[in-house]
């Protein structure tokens, strides 16, 4: 099992909009996601974390994402919630 976490820094203001709109994605795409917002951590965190049974499948899921005609609108809209920056881990899952 493969576990991409992914780190940003939200705008001011946009926290709930980001979680709904994540819940949403993560609905609509048929993922395992889990949501983080700060509570004792950097102030504006949002984590994300999609489970994938192996590499394979997460790369085929984002290729196939990033080929869909509607990911512009999608990427426009992550970029308003969020402020530059955030990065990505990848974990085994044991």
């Amino acid at each position: 099992m493969i576990v991409e976490r992914q780190t940003w820094n939200v705008k001011r203001g946009c926290r709930q909009e980001l979680v709904a709109f994540c819940k949403s994605f993560a609905e609509s795409a048929g993922l395992t996601t889990r949501i983080y917002t700060d509570n004792v951590a950097p102030h504006g965190t949002l984590v994300l974390e999609n489970e994938f049974e192996s590499l394979a499948e997460m790369e085929s899921f984002w290729k196939e994402w990033f080929a869909r005609a509607v990911t512009p609108a999608d990427i426009e809209k992550w970029f308003a919630l969020t402020e530059r920056g955030g990065y990505t881990e990848i974990w085994d899952l044991e």
